[in-house]
C-alpha cells in the first residue's frame, strides 16, 4: 500500500466530498438534504470558496478528508471550524485521521482554537476528539435556515 497523500479537494474529490457528508449525517441521525450537493459548485469550486477542503488519498483513491471554514468567537479571537471530518471505514486503522489533522495544523499555525460538534450518537467521533485532547463544552446550538 502506497502512502497516505493530503491535499486541497478537487473536482474528482466532488463524488466523494458528497459521499462523506452523506454518510456523517447518517451516523449523526442528521438530515438528509441535497444541499452541499447543490452548492458545492458555487461554495468551494468558484473564486471565492467558503469553505476548506482537506482530502486523504490512497493508492490515488480519495479515502478521507476535513471540510472547514473560520469564524470569529469574541471569547477566542479567530476559530477554526471543523464541519466534517470522515475517513471510510476500511481506512480507519491506517493514520488517515492523523495525517488530516497534521496537514490542517501546519496550514493553520496562527489559530489558537480550533472546534467542531458531533452528534450524541457518534461516540467514535467523540472518542477520537477526547483523544486528541479536545474538551467537551456544554453549549446547546440551534439551526434555522432563513
Amino acid at each position: 500500500m502506497n502512502s497516505i497523500k493530503i491535499m486541497c479537494a478537487n473536482k474528482r474529490h466532488k463524488e466523494f466530498i458528497v459521499h462523506a457528508n452523506n454518510v456523517i449525517n447518517n451516523v449523526n441521525d442528521t438530515e438528509q438534504t441535497n444541499g452541499l450537493e447543490q452548492n458545492i459548485d458555487k461554495d468551494y469550486f468558484c473564486d471565492n470558496p467558503k469553505f476548506h477542503c482537506l482530502v486523504a488519498e490512497l493508492d490515488n483513491r480519495p479515502v478521507g478528508m476535513i471540510l472547514y471554514s473560520y469564524f470569529y468567537w469574541a471569547n477566542d479571537g479567530e476559530v477554526l471550524w471543523i464541519s466534517q471530518m470522515f475517513v471510510e471505514e476500511e481506512y480507519r486503522k491506517y493514520g488517515v485521521f492523523f495525517k488530516l489533522i497534521g496537514k490542517l495544523r501546519e496550514e493553520n499555525r496562527d489559530i489558537k482554537i480550533i472546534s467542531c460538534a458531533t452528534g450524541d450518537e457518534n461516540k467514535r467521533m467523540q472518542r477520537i476528539l477526547k483523544y486528541y485532547g479536545a474538551n467537551e463544552v456544554n453549549l446547546k446550538f440551534y439551526y434555522k435556515k432563513v
